[in-house]
């Protein structure tokens, strides 16, 4: 875990256009892998900021693009809204161009594997992402609440890590197990785990502040880092992808 981090905000161009975002990275003069963060309907407001400087401790550099363009939904109705009339070509094309963002600074290495995590509204985006280009290396799924038609996922060629609560109602059992069947039938490569008696959005501590929820969002970051760092590789050996697993790991 590294102590020491720096974050600030900043905007890099996708296509012509450009995109507002937050990052955060470790405090030292090294290169470390890159990460694009994407943000649940609620948008790049503290909580976004905050998992963006979680991981930057976890030793990554880390970008969160600002789908919102500067916008702050308050309240569940108003992000609703909101994630409902989001352009969603042009948000993939917006995360997709911070995997160049991040390889434009002195702290990632150029041409180093990308990984891509997401959050609710965020982890669909970062499933079609994705599922649209090659442009990230591995990919965390926390539990997605917009759902990718299950013949778009066949395209995915990275690895996915997967966290869902028992006790989601935005995103339930049902969701999360036609979305297993269709990664299994095109035998894509995917750890999925589940976490007893949590439910949406428990990694932010403001929506739950029982120790059960606690417990799975430390369990669910050391899960992610660890598959990060795995596949993105770490400072010393960053442009080396590394092997995929020739099993899938389903765990619940």
């Amino acid at each position: 875990m590294t102590e020491r981090i720096l974050s600030l905000h900043a905007g890099y161009d996708a296509e012509g256009n450009f995109v507002d975002g937050y990052v955060a990275r470790p405090a030292d003069s090294n290169t470390h892998p890159g990460l694009v963060v994407i943000s649940g309907m609620g948008g790049l407001n503290w909580f976004q900021r905050e998992i963006t400087r979680t991981f930057a401790r976890q030793g990554f550099v880390a970008v969160s693009p600002d789908l919102y363009n500067g916008e702050l939904p308050e309240g569940h109705a108003t992000q609703l809204r909101y994630k409902n009339s989001l352009d969603i070509d042009k948000s993939i094309t917006n995360i997709n161009a911070g995997a160049n963002f991040l390889h434009s600074l002195p702290w990632v290495a150029d041409n180093s594997p990308i990984g891509v995590v997401g959050f609710c509204l965020g982890g669909g985006l970062a499933l079609l992402a994705l599922a649209r280009s090659n442009t990230f290396s591995a990919g965390v799924i926390y539990y997605h609440s917009l759902f990718p038609d299950g013949a778009e996922l066949e395209t995915i060629d990275a690895p996915m890590m997967c966290h869902y609560g028992t006790n989601d109602h935005t995103t339930p059992i049902e969701e999360i197990n036609a979305f297993r069947t269709s990664l299994d039938s095109y035998k894509k490569e995917y750890e999925l785990h589940m976490y007893e008696g949590v439910g949406h959005s428990f990694l932010n501590s403001k929506q739950d502040s029982s120790p059960l929820r606690a417990t799975a969002a430390e369990q669910s970051l050391e899960r992610t880092a660890d598959f990060f760092h795995l596949y993105l590789g770490t400072s010393n050996n960053r442009n080396v992808r590394k092997p995929k697993p020739k099993v899938q790991k389903t765990m619940l």
